[in-house]
Formats: C-alpha cells, structure tokens, sequence
C-alpha cells in the first residue's frame, strides 16, 4: 500500500494484489489496515480499466469471503460483479451488506440468484417502493443480457461505464515495434501478459488477451478450452500497436505434472512477416530442445526468485531481529542465488537465439560496448588486486553480430577471468583482426596455465581464488560463453597462454 507508484500500470498493479491479498483469510489483520486497504481499492477502481476489473472478479470468484470487497464488486457493471456474486459465500448478513452496495441490474441478478433468500437492501426499497419494483429476471434473461452487451461492443460506441476508463499519458514517446511488424509473447494460465519480445513492453506487460474488448471469440475460445490458435486478427488497444495484428498461440503445460502454464506465440501485422513455427522443431532442428530449456527455465526461475527473497527478508530483518549467522548465512544465499539467476538468464537468452534464425547481426563498433565494461573490469581488478592491460585499438574493430550478444559475450568472458584471477596475475585483453575475423585474446590466469580444454571447460571448474566449489566457476562461464559464440558464428579458443574469442568480423 504503501510502495511507490510511476504511472496508470503500476497503480493496476498495485490495486490487483490488494484485492489479491483480500479475497483471502485475513482475520488477525489489524482492522485499521483492512479498512485502509478497501479503501484504497474502491478509490482506485475508478482508474482500472473494465477488462481488468472483470479479469481480476474471475480470478478471486469463490475464494473471496469478505462482504466488503464483494459489495465494491457490486456496485460495478453486471458483466465485471456476476462471476464473484455467482459464487460468493456469504451469509444473510453478508448478502444484505453487499445488496445495499449493488447497482440496480446487480440487484436484480443477487434477487434472481438468490430467489426469495435474496435480503431487501434499504437502498433499493428507498429509491423504489414495493409496490413499484420491477419483476425478477430469469436466469435465462440475465444470460442473454450480458451476451448482448458483450456484442454491443463490437458494433456500437461504448456505453458510458461506472467507472471512467484509466488515462494513460506516457511520459515520452513510445517507440514504434521493432520488427517492424511482429513480436512475440508469452501469458499465464489466466491470459495475462508477462513476458514480450520485440515490441514496447509497457504496451503489453499486464494485459489480459482473452479479456480485451473486442477480442474475437476464437481467441476467447481457445483460451478457454487451451487449444493452440492461428493468425487470429485483433486490435491492440495501445497507439504505439495501432491496427490489426494476426495472433498466433500454442498452449504450455508443466512437463512435471501437466499443469497449465498459460499460452506462447507471436503476433505480427498482416502481409509483412511470415510466421515462425510454433510447433517445437519445425523449420528449426534446435527449436524443440530450446522450446524446452525456456519452460525449464522459466519453472527454475520463479522458486530462485522466492529464494532470494526470503534470504533478503531473513539478511533484512524485515520481519524481526534474526540471529548474526542466520543473517550471514541468508546473505551468502542470496550472492550464490543471483550468480545462478544471471547464469539462468544467460540460458534464456541462448536458448531464444536457437528458438529464431540467427542471421548475420548489425555492424557492433566495440568502441560502443568497451568503455563502460572496461570502467567494471577496472573496478573488479583494483578490489582483487589483479594487474590488468587493456590494448588502446581495442575499440576500434567492429563485429558482425547482434548488440546484445556482443556485449554478453563480451562481459561474461571478461568479466569470468578477472574474476578468477588471483593477486598480482596480470591480464592483458587484446583484440585483432585474423583470418576474416575478430579476435579478442585474454592472457590466462596463472592458476589455468595447466589446464588443458577438457579442465578449463568443465563447469565444475572453480580456481582457488573463486572458492572451488563454492559458486558457478570459470569453467560454467567459459563453457556458456563459447556456446554463446557458436550460435553467433564464432568460437572460443584455448592456446597454451591465451584464450581467444573469436566473432564474425566487420573490414
């Protein structure tokens, strides 16, 4: 409640956990505190858009006991408040408190649902006499109602809703999709979009597709019985996605016990991109094995995350004093526990490059990714007491590969050597032009200068001065980024006194 908000998707955020964090038991919560958190979730409705209003009444539908947060529900458009109200627990109390909240056609759905058990709200029998109320809907009408306000929408102008539509104003321009014209993406099990790639993430991040006005039935279909889906056209509310989009999505389930995990695909403007393959292995050899290392992965990634962040609650003290080696113990978790997490994300993204056809990448002036790695390596090598040489033509050359992977590469290499480097090794980084490529050399540590390759890329491989066996070690990190390398054309090398990474060369 109290964290900071930037704009109009962190205020959604932040009003979608609290009324997460309501719809379950909370009976030794300070009544103070409930009755803040209501508050704030009743105020700030008004700026959530309807879709989201009606996902989020789906989400907490039969989990949601507390009348107070039903009767905000209530107050809303029949479509958003019929879900929790069909499958609210709540005694005759309960149902009175929430009557006197509903709007006038929720009132008439909690009379049809609850037949003559359904308590008079005052509000109501105030505003019309009895012998004046309208008779209860059916069952049947009330359905029939909702289908033709859900079809409304695709042919009319919107109605003017309870609660105004959030504003969104970004702070500055939003970039066009890169692409131009496709992107990919992923959702949950509820619709929800968690992950893009190629396209503005504050677009999208958040989102629920099947939720979306507009959002054509066979996409609201498949999502509903988890059934792949392709070249569906729908409109994506965001200016910075203006026009109609073709979506195409295949569902992912746990290999571990078959849960559903949610939807993954692309999206991609008619006539302008063909389509990749969404089936594991086509047109790609590597696509399945690296479709399955991102589900590995992203099952990995989500009890690291909770990891760290009990050793961070524990090293913290957030939630009471803790003894002095619990809290050593905690911190030294969460140093091995994000070591992991970046290696994980090193997967990723390996494993995304396998997933799409990895082309010759743009022309990457070293002169752009140098200077301020050299600034870290420089840091990293004053703290060890390493003697580190940088030549001065090292940003002059120019490889032939995707930015991004440039300078992982590049960090990840360097950075693993002088990391495993002991006091006063000297490391001298060259790079040169040979044989049509770009050569970036690195003299190796003293404590490797035995090693032979199969040694030196074992990712068992730690040197003493890392603390052999206490972390991932130099040789996971040679091992990675030499996969890294391969995938970009290129290699890495080990001579006698040297290791070399080679990328494609730009003359």
């Amino acid at each position: 409640m109290t964290q900071p908000v930037a704009d109009a998707h962190d205020r959604t955020v932040r009003w979608r956990q609290l009324v997460d964090l309501l719809s379950r038991p909370h009976d030794e919560i300070d009544p103070a505190l409930l009755d803040a958190a209501l508050t704030m979730v009743r105020t700030g409705m008004r700026s959530v858009a309807r879709p989201i209003r009606a996902a989020t009444a789906r989400s907490i539908a039969g989990r949601a006991a507390e009348p107070r947060l039903i009767a905000i529900f209530a107050g809303d458009r029949l479509e958003v408040a019929a879900p929790l109200l069909a499958a609210a627990p709540l005694d005759d109390a309960g149902w009175l408190e929430v009557m006197e909240a509903a709007s006038k056609e929720v009132a008439a759905f909690i009379r049809t649902i609850r037949g003559d058990q359904a308590p008079q709200a005052k509000a109501v029998s105030e505003t019309a006499p009895p012998d004046e109320e309208e008779p209860r809907p059916s069952i049947g009408e009330i359905a029939a109602r909702i289908e033709r306000l859900k079809s409304k929408r695709d042919t009319a102008e919107p109605e003017p809703e309870a609660f105004p539509p959030a504003q969104f104003e970004p702070a500055a321009p939003v970039q066009p999709a890169t692409g131009p014209g496709l992107f990919r993406w992923e959702c949950d099990a509820s619709g929800e979009i968690g992950w893009v790639e190629g396209a503005p993430r504050g677009a999208l991040i958040g989102r629920s597709l099947p939720s979306e006005e507009g959002a054509p039935r066979e996409l609201v279909r498949a999502f509903a019985d988890r059934l792949p889906f392709e070249d569906t056209p729908m409109n994506l509310p965001s200016p910075a996605l203006e026009g109609e989009w073709r979506l195409s999505g295949i569902p992912a389930f746990s290999p571990v016990d078959g849960r559903f995990l949610g939807f993954r695909g692309i999206a991609r403007r008619d006539g302008e991109h063909e389509p990749p393959a969404l089936v594991p292995g086509a047109g790609n050899p590597l696509a399945g094995d690296a479709e399955a290392l991102r589900e590995t992965i992203h099952e990995i990634k989500t009890p690291l995350n909770a990891i760290i962040g009990f050793a961070e609650i524990i090293d913290g003290q957030y939630l009471g004093p803790a003894h002095r080696n619990y809290r050593e113990r905690a911190a030294e978790i969460v140093a091995q526990a994000r070591m992991l997490l970046a290696a994980i994300e090193d997967l990723d993204f390996a494993a995304r490059l396998q997933s799409r056809k990895t082309g010759e990448g743009d022309a990457v002036p070293l002169a752009e990714i140098i200077p301020p790695l050299a600034e870290d390596l420089a840091a990293k090598a004053l703290a060890r007491g390493v003697q580190l040489r940088m030549a001065p033509q090292l940003g002059q050359l120019r490889a032939k590969v995707d930015h991004d992977l440039a300078a992982r590469l590049l960090k990840r290499f360097l950075g693993a050597i002088v990391e495993s480097a002991a006091p006063h090794d000297l490391i001298h980084i060259d790079a040169k032009e040979g044989r049509g490529r770009l050569a970036v050399t690195v003299s190796r540590p003293a404590a490797t200068l035995h090693l032979g390759d199969s040694q030196l890329f074992d990712p068992s491989y730690a040197t003493a001065a890392e603390g052999e066996g206490s972390r991932l070690g130099l040789g996971f990190a040679l091992r990675l980024v030499r996969g890294l390398a391969r995938l970009a054309g290129g290699d890495l090398s080990l001579s006698a006194s040297e290791l070399t990474l080679m990328l494609p060369l730009v003359r």
